[in-house]
């Protein structure tokens, strides 16, 4: 049963989101690493980033049950119920969001929840399905992660947090748009929302 707690997080996108965290705050560490405010600041995107990946999940059940790779979630399954998943989800933000803002800064819980309400208010629940520009979009929401490790330790939103944020939200915008150069596969019109 813990198994499917586990894997509803997507541990492998909170692993990826923890990286660029690292980037982040080393960059703002200037050299001199706090490692408790380091582990904090990682648990707390952790939970904040899991709890996000949760909330997609309940989000996607009824487009993750006709897809291959996602047919075997454990909300498609009934592994865990909808209702369920809503209060861990929430649960999980909640804690992530309270460890950003007393371990770390208000700036950085105030920077975790703007890249969540992003990537599950607008994005998952609108632009996923509606807009060719889901993307670029969900490139904010990624970009949130290293600019909260940078704003744990500097305290501030400053040209290095703002020059963090341009180049993480505009990198996943350039692979697509590349991949699609070179590929171009055509689109089935049922996976057109």
């Amino acid at each position: 049963m813990m198994k499917q707690y586990l894997q509803v997080t997507k541990p492998g996108i909170i692993f990826g989101n923890l990286i660029s965290v690292i980037g982040g705050f080393l960059l703002a560490s200037k050299g001199s690493l706090d490692v408790p405010l380091f582990i904090l600041t990682m648990a707390g995107v952790s939970l904040v980033v899991a709890s996000g990946c949760v909330f997609n999940n309940y989000i996607d059940r009824d487009i993750d049950c006709i897809m291959e790779r996602t047919k075997n979630r454990a909300l498609v399954r009934g592994l865990i119920a909808p209702g369920v998943s809503l209060w861990y989800a929430s649960a999980l933000g909640v804690a992530g969001i309270a460890l950003l803002y007393f371990a770390a800064n208000p700036l950085a819980a105030l920077l975790a929840v703007l890249g969540f309400l992003v990537y599950v208010g607008v994005y998952s629940l609108y632009m996923k399905r509606h807009s060719v520009y889901g993307t670029l979009v969900g490139s904010l929401s990624g970009a949130a992660p290293p600019v909260i490790g940078y704003c744990a330790v500097s305290g501030q939103f400053d040209s290095g947090a703002l020059i963090l944020l341009a180049i993480f939200s505009r990198t996943p915008m350039r692979l697509p748009s590349s991949a699609s150069r070179i590929t171009r596969p055509p689109i089935s019109p049922c996976c057109r929302w």
